[in-house]
């Protein structure tokens, strides 16, 4: 069946042809395979660029619970060995300044909150530095090595009432799963030897999500991002700040605007902050440069896609992590100023990585060389290190090697144009064992975001599951609709005031386009996403009748309860609906336009909803919503529910079986 939106398509596919299937020996991968997936996450280079510890997580499917523990590489030898032992949830590892210590956060016992660790590496075991009630958020070393800055929750005012009694509290913007008031954290210190705890900031304002703090060489100021208090929706207003250590005065970096993060240079005098282009917390964030006086020095719009990760070099340029295309690079930024510190030329520089894609998770040495999490079409994650000097990263970690043993799928970019004429491209994931002479079941599994990118790397969780449906025999399409961010401002912004429809005219076209390569098979096509995939799965199922099976999880098909219910409520709606607001007659019809639900009648497609009973971002009501609007009218529809708190599990069965759920409604209707 024609969907009933027309499409205009071209298609261009780079690599189409796919390798050989490799050795007969080779295994199929499967769910139990992927349980020995090894993740690496937060490098940190010692600051005389010998060392990288980095956090090693596993997952202990017996215990539903993921180990973690902290890694030491001697960057010459490759020689690794763990240096925490016994340590339950290691996390956030930072050098001091000398590089004779190593403090982290780590939970003293189960279900307990993190506290300030500090290991010694002439030895001996770590010594906890905190005990703060709610725990430890994050933290920073004070230039002299001599005390910290950290974040903690403010404490639960004191009562005279029982234990068990539950008091009233005001609502604002909190989401509708909230059961007590939203606590500020504050910004204290402490010396490295545990004494001396001294509260910094107070009252309302609070650190923005994510809680980074930072000092400036001197020691005598914090940078902070901020925002008005401590309700979670108010992200929106953040402002990077300098704090005075000792008062605990406050001053923006900038007069006017908002920004979603910030990077010190070395020598503390500017402060790269992620401005966004749009206004939009939820839109393209660019670089743009300040100094300590509250002068912009110069701003990056010039590098022209959404910044995901940032930090200074040592020689003052600005190292940046995108999207671009179906790859995450990095960039070097290197201004040279023209008039009123705008940049005449940013002389952007795409760093040459290889085969290697950058996992926006890196750290840079004193001397400039980096350490960072990358990424290949085969390999999930491992710690790479970029000399200073330049050439290929080299490979430190081989955490994943198993995966040789295993038939992997190839995975190559695609491109194809939408209806109106809009560049759309994607990644296409084939079945192992790939003959070019058949056709096959095709899967779409899009992303969420819907302000993100599907890249070609293995990846952990969408990766794995493209690896799991391609080992079972389909073809996957994970396109990059517009409103994702590897291709530019005008792209993403694209999606603006069509957040649903215009995405989902480009997935349509997608569909288009890998049928007219002759190796679908028409009849067995299906379509699956979590977040705003979900969204545009409920969408795309009422507007297209050729589908043979889908998968909507966590989705947002109701876009007048997500701006009512959820942690991220009224703004997000508002900001990707183009300004119209939910509560007036027009606003209220637009919202109902871009609305999945609105088109429940016409689906035809047996779909299997999921989500997280404690989803605070896309609430499960929005779910039952649309199982009642199916199944009253005698669709096929499956509703399960995760007793999880938040947008996807955490654990490792929680997610195992998310994704033993999504392959195996295909398995059941694709047949």
């Amino acid at each position: 069946m024609r969907p009933l939106f027309p499409v205009a398509v071209a298609v261009g596919v780079l690599a189409a042809t796919v390798a050989p299937a490799g050795p007969a020996d080779l295994k199929p991968l499967t769910f139990e395979a992927l349980r020995g997936l090894v993740t690496v996450r937060e490098p940190q280079i010692s600051p005389d660029g010998k060392r990288i510890a980095y956090v090693r997580a596993t997952g202990d499917y017996k215990a539903d619970r993921t180990d973690t523990e902290l890694v030491l590489i001697e960057v010459a030898s490759g020689i690794r060995r763990v240096i925490t032992h016994d340590r339950i949830g290691v996390h956030a590892p930072r050098w001091s300044p000398s590089g004779d210590r190593i403090a982290y956060l780590a939970s003293p016992a189960r279900s307990k909150p993190a506290q300030l660790y500090v290991l010694s590496m002439s030895g001996g075991d770590s010594e906890k530095i905190t005990g703060v009630k709610g725990g430890v958020e994050s933290f920073d070393w004070r230039p002299d090595g001599n005390a910290f800055a950290y974040l903690a929750k403010d404490d639960p005012p004191k009562s005279k009432a029982p234990e068990e009694y539950v008091p009233a509290f005001p609502v604002t913007d909190e989401h509708f799963l909230t059961r007590e008031p939203s606590r500020p954290s504050h910004a204290w210190t402490i010396g490295a030897d545990g004494k001396g705890a001294k509260q910094i900031t107070k009252g309302e304002l609070a650190p923005a999500g994510g809680g980074e703090l930072r000092w400036l060489p001197d020691g005598t100021a914090l940078v902070m991002t901020m925002q008005p208090d401590a309700v979670f929706a108010h992200l929106t207003k953040s402002r990077t700040m300098i704090v005075d250590a000792e008062t605990g005065a406050a001053r923006p970096v900038r007069r006017e605007g908002t920004d979603r993060g910030f990077a010190l240079s070395r020598d503390g005098k500017q402060i790269a902050l992620a401005a966004p282009r749009h206004g939009s917390a939820y839109l393209q964030r660019d670089i743009r440069v300040w100094d300590t006086a509250e002068h912009d020095v110069w701003h990056g719009d010039l590098l022209d896609r959404n910044v995901h990760w940032f930090d200074f070099a040592p020689d003052g340029s600005v190292l940046v992590g995108t999207a671009d295309g179906v790859r995450s690079v990095l960039w070097k930024l290197t201004p040279q100023l023209g008039v009123d510190y705008i940049p005449a030329d940013l002389n952007p520089k795409k760093v040459d990585l290889g085969e290697v894609d950058f996992g926006a998770d890196a750290t840079v040495a004193r001397d400039g060389a980096i350490a960072f999490v990358g990424q290949r079409r085969d390999d999930p994650n491992e710690i790479y290190l970029l000399a200073a000097s330049g050439g290929a990263p080299r490979k430190l970690t081989s955490e994943n090697a198993f995966l040789a043993g295993y038939a992997l799928a190839k995975r190559d970019r695609v491109d194809w144009t939408s209806d109106d004429g809009t560049k759309v491209n994607g990644v296409l994931t084939y079945p192992t064992g790939y003959d070019a002479t058949k056709k096959y079941p095709l899967v779409l599994v899009i992303h969420g975001g819907p302000v993100s990118t599907s890249t070609w790397d293995f990846g952990t969780i969408e990766g794995g599951l493209c690896q799991i449906l391609a080992a079972r025999g389909y073809l996957v399409l994970q396109p990059n609709y517009r409103g994702s961010d590897n291709a530019g401002d005008a792209f993403l912004q694209a999606i603006v005031p069509h957040v649903t429809s215009g995405p989902g005219r480009d997935n349509l076209a997608g569909v288009e386009a890998i049928k007219k390569l002759g190796i679908v098979d028409e009849s067995r096509i299906g379509v699956s996403g979590w977040s705003g995939g979900g969204l545009q799965t409920g969408w795309l199922v009422g507007h297209a009748s050729y589908w043979r099976a889908a998968v909507a999880g966590a989705g947002v098909y109701d876009w007048w309860e997500q701006a009512v219910l959820a942690d991220i409520n009224e703004q997000f709606a508002i900001d990707f609906l183009g300004g119209a607001s939910p509560w007036t007659k027009e606003g209220r019809a637009a919202f109902a336009a871009e609305s999945p639900i609105t088109f429940a009648a016409n689906v035809r497609t047996p779909l299997l909803i999921l989500s997280d009973t404690g989803d605070q971002r896309v609430p499960i009501a929005q779910s039952y919503a649309l199982y009642h609007a199916l199944r009253d009218r005698g669709r096929t529809v499956k509703f399960v529910a995760f007793p999880r708190a938040g947008h996807f599990p955490t654990d490792p069965v929680g997610r195992e079986t998310v994704l033993r759920q999504w392959a195996g409604w295909f398995e059941q209707w694709m047949k």
